[in-house]
């Protein structure tokens, strides 16, 4: 995911490049065919991924929304970013918000906030005023609990 303005600027300068080197392959199809082949699937899987990032944070910067979409816990990381790029907080005035340091954040982000306690994550959330609903699930009550078999002794 493209977390700020600068990763998002190096991005498209790297699609242009590999759309520029995928015509090059392309071109010189005629050399060494399997090997070119081999070389344009591989270029053609990373521009695929490159230009869904941007689209993402195109369509996160640009969007007018006023809530974000349900998700499961496992996103609840992911939902940082989203919320300062909605909001079109620099990455500064996210530390700030945040009660962090900017290289802090920019290390939280480069991992996904994937080293950051649950205890943490849920005070950033309150920290930018997003709160977390627990959705009303039907609980499976049909399942068939497996009896505890008592070891008999045998003398």
């Amino acid at each position: 995911m493209i977390n700020n303005e600068k990763q998002y600027k190096i991005s498209k300068k790297k699609l242009n490049e590999i759309v520029t080197e995928i015509e090059k392959v392309k071109k010189a199809s005629e050399q060494n065919p399997l090997r070119n082949k081999l070389i344009l699937a591989s270029l053609l899987n990373v521009k695929e991924e490159l230009e869904d990032e941007i689209s993402e944070y195109e369509s996160l910067k640009n969007s007018n929304q006023e809530t974000l979409a349900e998700r499961v816990i496992s996103e609840l990381p992911s939902i940082l970013t989203e919320y300062k790029i909605i909001s079109g907080m620099t990455q500064k005035e996210f530390s700030e918000k945040l009660g962090l340091k900017e290289q802090q954040l920019q290390r939280y982000e480069a991992d996904n906030f994937k080293g950051v306690s649950f205890k943490n994550l849920l005070k950033f959330l309150d920290s930018i005023g997003l709160e977390i609903k627990i959705k009303e699930t039907r609980l499976n009550k049909s399942r068939k609990r497996t009896p505890v078999k008592k070891k008999t002794n045998s003398r």
